[in-house]
């Protein structure tokens, strides 16, 4: 499958997310980290399936807690 360069980032989250949910002393190395790939694949694919629309103007996005905590140290640079 190829991933375009805008994916690369969105790839590597899931497929790290998935290793470090699954990994444990007892797995396979090798087939945790092809399960990982794969999983990450098809959420590439489910991805490209969805539309992309504009934000209307004055509304703010929803996002999780955790993705509003990795973008808030950028947020304070801009304003800063």
């Amino acid at each position: 499958m190829n991933i375009y360069e805008d994916e690369w980032a969105f790839w590597d989250d899931i497929a790290g997310k998935y290793i470090f949910k699954h990994a444990g002393t007892n797995n396979n190395a090798s087939y945790l980290i092809e399960s990982a790939g794969v999983y990450a694949d098809l959420m590439v694919v489910e991805r490209r399936k969805r539309k992309v629309v504009q934000m209307p103007s004055g509304e703010l996005p929803r996002v999780s807690a955790t993705a509003a905590s990795l973008a808030s140290p950028f947020l304070s640079e801009k304003s800063a």
